[in-house]
């Protein structure tokens, strides 16, 4: 039992350091970085003994003989698990899915093929997939996990070199077979991601119009178009978020023109919808970004306005009750950039601060909602407001209050559309101890 939770003190560290990563990222998971992977499969092989039951067949020659090599491959080795030696795992499987829910897709088929226990008990419970080559999106071996509810696509986007340069392009083999693989998870899946991980730093990226052919701009619309079909057609839940894809669209067209943007208002899933970006406001709220490392959710930005987008809402059946419910209103305050801010001393820290698109959704909440949001209880607020600290809204918890800060320039920004908030309720103990209200200060050295 103190080897099981030595192990997972071990993973809990592990999972930390990756959530202190400064490049920007589309969710928590999805920047653990390749060295994290190292470190947890060490973890399974120094941890965990393994009894040979006397099979001819070693696991591991099935899996360096047969993984990931071709589209046939990754049925095969799952398929090779009933032949290899059976073997018993350290750990119950519900803490085996924890761990494989953070390996790349093809180290988790190498643990699939460990022994029937893993195959049967464990790979059932896995949650989330992790994608790197578009060889990996085969439909054979779907069945085998039942609970799947992220799938992280980086096969989407292909980068030249090492260096953080903009060539990139899409990769044909991934947009032909990504659509077809994810329909086969259509009773679980909660949330995809489909974009590009740089070799150099594993930093993740989405489709950005500017890094792009004019060929590679024509397939990610169509691309587009390929997912408002099957969402119409009932192949994807309803409830399925789809982050990392953008309209091609350089420069602002007349509201009927991109039909591409407004079938997708149409097509997508409300709650998707409702934070649809409009890729005009992305590009200035980025021209500028100092020191500070952003730390955004990709999304699916469209070339409409928000008003364009909001009428599309609208004239769809829930829409007015959505955009103008309490949680919308909360899920707004949640919508603060967030930024990572590295200091001299190698400190992470977080800073939130709310641009003028949200500040603008927020205020026309205020103004065209019955509801009264000065009455709402202030501690709902505070916590709404503090979930912008989150890596993304799938984090239980965001960083620890020590890290955290809330720009001034937002912080009275908020004050002024009449929220129930207060300072000392975001203020730390850093800027309490060193007298922030003190005339002797300037408050230049806290973050506005």
């Amino acid at each position: 039992q103190s080897a099981n939770n030595n192990l997972l003190d071990k993973m809990a560290k592990s999972n930390d350091a990756s959530h202190l990563s400064p490049d920007r990222r589309a969710s928590k998971r999805q920047k653990l970085s390749i060295n994290f992977f190292t470190r947890v499969r060490n973890l399974i092989t120094s941890h965990v003994s393994f009894t040979n039951t006397g099979s001819k067949h070693s696991a591991t020659a099935i899996v360096d003989d047969s993984i990931a090599t071709d589209d046939t491959a990754a049925a095969e080795t799952m398929d090779a698990a009933a032949a290899a030696e059976v073997s018993t795992p350290s750990l119950a499987p519900e803490i085996w899915a924890h761990v494989c829910d953070f390996l790349p897709y093809q180290s988790l088929l190498q643990t699939a093929v460990v022994s029937r226990e893993m195959l049967v008990d464990v790979m059932p419970r896995v949650t989330m997939l992790h994608i790197d080559k578009s060889c990996q999106l085969h439909a054979g071996v779907t069945h085998r996990y039942g609970d799947v509810q992220d799938i992280y696509i980086y096969s989407l986007i292909e980068f030249e070199d090492d260096l953080e340069s903009y060539d990139c392009h899409l990769d044909d083999d991934t947009l032909t077979r990504a659509l077809p693989f994810l329909c086969k998870f259509s009773s679980c899946l909660e949330r995809v991601f489909l974009g590009g991980r740089r070799p150099s730093n594993g930093q993740v990226e989405g489709y950005k119009t500017d890094r792009f052919s004019v060929e590679d701009d024509m397939k990610m619309n169509n691309f587009i178009d390929l997912f408002s079909g099957a969402f119409r057609a009932g192949a994807l839940p309803n409830n399925v978020w789809i982050a990392g894809l953008s309209c091609s669209k350089e420069t602002r067209m007349h509201i009927n023109t991109c039909k591409v943007c407004r079938n997708a208002c149409k097509s997508f899933p409300l709650s998707s919808v409702v934070d649809f970006e409009d890729i005009h406001v992305i590009k200035k709220r980025y021209r500028f970004r100092a020191k500070l490392f952003d730390d955004d959710i990709f999304g699916l930005n469209v070339c409409l306005k928000r008003t364009e987008i909001e009428e599309i809402i609208l004239g769809r059946p829930g829409g007015k009750e959505l955009l103008q419910s309490k949680a919308r209103f909360m899920t707004l305050l949640g919508r603060g950039v967030r930024h990572v801010v590295i200091t001299d001393d190698d400190e992470v820290l977080y800073v939130v601060k709310y641009d003028d698109a949200v500040l603008g959704q927020i205020n026309g909440f205020i103004k065209h909602s019955s509801m009264d949001v000065t009455m709402f209880p202030p501690d709902e607020v505070t916590e709404a407001i503090r979930r912008s600290f989150a890596a993304d809204e799938r984090d239980p918890l965001p960083p620890p209050r020590e890290q955290c800060y809330l720009a001034e320039s937002s912080f009275n920004a908020l004050k002024e559309l009449g929220l129930p908030i207060e300072e000392t309720d975001f203020l730390n103990e850093d800027e309490l101890r060193y007298g922030y209200k003190n005339s002797y200060f300037s408050c230049d050295w806290r973050f506005y």
